[in-house]
């Protein structure tokens, strides 16, 4: 019997869904890793530790004004575009999509308007009074405009199921960057030739994305998407994309404050080690990440259909196989940890062995529960994650405080693992009520903010 007949037998239409999203989202991933791995491989190796640190601190400044000047669309597409879809209103669901993507485009415009008007002032606030640091800051910016609209891109897919439509796009953006990193090694380029990589990386990925949102939006269940301009939607999609806004500021402070704070204590080299070991963590979360997303939407097609079994058993089948995984992967890390580093950064980078141990225990446990984070999201509550990751990031701050000072690198190692702990702790008391709502659930269900 073929594979696909016999997957077909076994699982349910909704499992069959989740799973081929998540394959594809992973496949997407798959390419981001690597993209990622080699940006940082190469990355490392020309620019040397202390260079790699100048350079984490260039993405973290910028990184930090786009993150907290973005309004991210993505979820509210997942979850109330996939609910107007659901409810038979194409005509909202239009109205939910052009919102999310003029919302997500616009405010990374006035972003790169801030940075380019203020480069000068936030140089100095940051410590940054090198006049070098302008030009590189101002060239990374740029790709933060590049993409901008990448989520909102891969959520109109996934409503689409044209996700290996992304992954095309994904190959050749990865393979132009290469090119140029390439091009970077061989003539011995320096921090803007590092830069410029991910500039060209991002354009050739933002104008594909975008092609591909004016040709799958139809099949997304969203026709004429450009033949209106209104952005009127319900009061509940607002509240949401309102508490997206503060989400995502906070998965910023998360993401870059780090660095910045932790260059306050210390050095770039520390910084350097740090960001290094943090890169390669962060890459083994992003296959769970995938697994998140491809549940969401899934998640919201049960909730909104009233499928409260569906939402159990997905939860539950996909939480345990994230268990085994992460629990398989992390060990294989801990144990060829050295190997992986000297191959990925460089001899060079040796130092960076204790920072990635001390990040493994809290990646373990936020890759474990990657099946249940978003089941607020996905039931229409933006505010739980809001509270969880506020919650996280303060005693993320707390921790590189207290310890970066006379532990530099190994400090905010630890922060990581400190932040990943707290999340976990705090959504429980957000999950654990939907999936006892679930056993009541019904068609008519009213999602909570």
């Amino acid at each position: 019997m073929p594979l696909k007949s016999l997957l077909a037998k076994m699982l349910p239409e909704s499992d069959r869904r989740a799973a081929r999203q998540t394959l594809w989202l992973g496949a997407i991933t798959a390419v981001q890793v690597l993209a990622g791995l080699i940006q940082v491989m190469f990355s490392a190796r020309i620019l040397g530790p202390e260079g790699f640190g100048i350079l984490a601190i260039v993405i973290a400044a910028a990184s930090l004004v786009f993150g907290i000047a973005t309004m991210p669309g993505e979820e509210v597409i997942t979850t109330y575009a996939t609910r107007s879809i659901a409810g038979g209103k194409p005509e909202e669901a239009g109205r939910v999509l052009r919102l999310a993507l003029g919302a997500a485009l616009s405010m990374r415009l006035l972003a790169y308007g801030l940075i380019a008007a203020g480069t000068f002032i936030v140089a100095e606030l940051l410590g940054l009074v090198n006049s070098a640091y302008v030009l590189p800051m101002l060239l990374y910016s740029v790709t933060g405009v590049f993409t901008s609209v990448f989520g909102e891109s891969v959520a109109v897919l996934r409503l689409a199921d044209r996700l290996q439509l992304g992954f095309a796009v994904m190959v050749a953006s990865t393979l132009s960057g290469v090119v140029v990193l390439l091009w970077a090694w061989s003539t011995g380029g320096g921090l803007l030739m590092v830069i410029m990589s991910s500039v060209v990386r991002t354009a050739v990925l933002g104008a594909g994305m975008a092609l591909l949102v004016a040709l799958s939006a139809s099949r997304a269940g969203i026709p004429g998407l450009l033949r209106s301009r209104s952005v009127r939607v319900p009061p509940d999609v607002r509240r949401f994309q309102v508490a997206s806004f503060g989400k995502s500021s906070a998965e910023t402070l998360h993401l870059h404050a780090d660095a910045l704070l932790l260059a306050g204590f210390t050095g770039a080299a520390q910084v350097g080690l740090y960001r290094a070991a943090r890169h390669i963590i962060d890459a083994t979360k992003l296959p769970f990440l995938s697994l998140a997303q491809g549940l969401q939407v899934e998640y919201s097609r049960q909730w909104f259909g009233g499928n409260g079994a569906g939402v159990r058993n997905l939860s539950r089948r996909f939480t345990l196989l994230a268990v085994a995984v992460a629990a398989l992967g992390y060990g294989l890390l801990f144990i060829f940890h050295q190997p992986v580093i000297r191959i990925l950064l460089g001899p060079d980078f040796a130092e960076a062995g204790s920072p990635l141990l001390f990040m493994l225990p809290g990646a373990f446990v936020f890759t474990s529960i990657a099946a249940l984070y978003v089941m607020p999201t996905a039931t229409g509550r933006a505010t739980p994650h809001l509270i969880a990751m506020s919650a996280a990031v303060a005693a993320q701050a707390i921790v590189i405080i207290l310890l970066a000072p006379s532990y530099g690198a190994s400090g905010g190692a630890w922060a990581v693992t400190v932040h990943s702990l707290v999340f976990a702790v705090a959504m429980i008391p957000f999950v654990v009520p939907i999936l006892r709502q679930t056993y009541k659930l019904s068609p008519a269900t009213e999602t909570l903010q």
